[in-house]
Parts: structure tokens; sequence; C-alpha cells
């Protein structure tokens, strides 16, 4: 069963568990939805948001109070030893609506800047109201795309998808560039 027709099915019940995990292209699709009358945009829009808070709010959670042991093993391989974790909770103290900001807006790699907010210990008052902040304004743009460009919906997740998948390359790339170089200033 595609994710359409589990949205016509059981509409809302399955929104929100899938806005938990994947917002943006949810909201496009539920757009697409809501243009055709299987679903209500105003009952689309609060649910995705709310799941998408929920999302980043377990993501936080997990930077904040503990990185799994194999994740700790694959981040000290990649470079990402404690002094540069360091220089980003830094980074991330003196600027943080900006770095949750374009954590949140950043496709593809915005779960890390998410998980580093949480370990850079910001407060989740402030955290929150920012994600609450930046998934009001996408979610807008998302769900607002698929209503408008309704049966194109198949298209805009492909430039959605190729997006994201050009950022977290670059990303790896810059991560695979910087443990090169690391090492090779030990050797």
């Amino acid at each position: 069963m595609d994710i359409i027709s589990l949205l016509t099915h059981y509409k809302y019940l399955v929104l929100f568990p899938l806005a938990i995990v994947e917002g943006p292209v949810l909201a496009v699709i539920a757009g697409f939805l809501c243009s055709n009358g299987f679903l209500n945009p105003l009952y689309v829009f609060p649910v995705i948001v709310f799941g998408d808070l929920i999302g980043d709010s377990i993501c936080y959670s997990m930077g904040r109070w503990g990185m799994p042991k194999f994740i700790r093993k694959i981040a000290w391989r990649l470079g990402l030893s404690p002094r540069s974790i360091e220089k980003a909770r830094i980074y991330f103290d003196s600027n943080p609506v900006r770095t949750v900001f374009l954590s949140k807006i950043t496709l593809g790699i915005g779960v890390a800047g998410i998980y580093m907010a949480g370990n850079a210990r910001i407060s989740y008052g402030k955290f929150i109201r920012v994600c609450l902040i930046a998934s009001l304004i996408q979610y807008v743009f998302y769900l607002g795309a698929g209503l408008i460009f309704g049966n194109a919906y198949l298209q805009i997740n492909h430039y959605i998808d190729k997006i994201a998948s050009i950022i977290i390359i670059s990303a790896l790339g810059i991560i695979l560039f910087i443990s090169i170089r690391s090492l090779l200033k030990k050797i």
C-alpha cells in the first residue's frame, strides 16, 4: 500500500505518525489530497506541524541526553572529536536561533543540526519556539505547493529528493575532506 492509499483510507490517523518521521514530502502529498477533497487542510496543517515538532523534540532529546555508543564511534572515525563538537556547541550557543532555524529548513542534514542543538544544551523553550516558527513557515509553503500544483506532487517530490541528496553528498564530502585533512596533519 503506498502513502496516498494510506492517507486516503486512514486519513489523519496515519498522517500524524508519518509527520513525525517525514514532513516536507508528506505535506506536499497531503496538499494534493486536500486539493482533491480527500483531506481537509484546516486539519492537515496543525497535524503535520505538531508531528514535525514531536520529531524535532525526539531528535533534540537524543542530542541533549546522550549519543548512542555506535554513533559516537562513527562520529569519531569521521573526525568529529570532542574538540570539534565543542566548537559546534560554542557556535550554537552564540547563534542558537539562526542555527536551529537553518537546521529546520535545510533538507537532508537538518536532523544533524537539531541533534546538535540538544547537544549544545540550547534551552528547550527557545528551541521549540524557533522550531514552531520554522515549521509554520515551512508547511504553509509545502502544503500550499501541494494544494496549488496538485497532481505535480511526484515531480515536486523528485526535486526535493534531488536537493536533499545534493546537500547530503556535499555534507559527506566536507566531512571526508576534514577527516583526511585531520589525518594528514597527524602524520
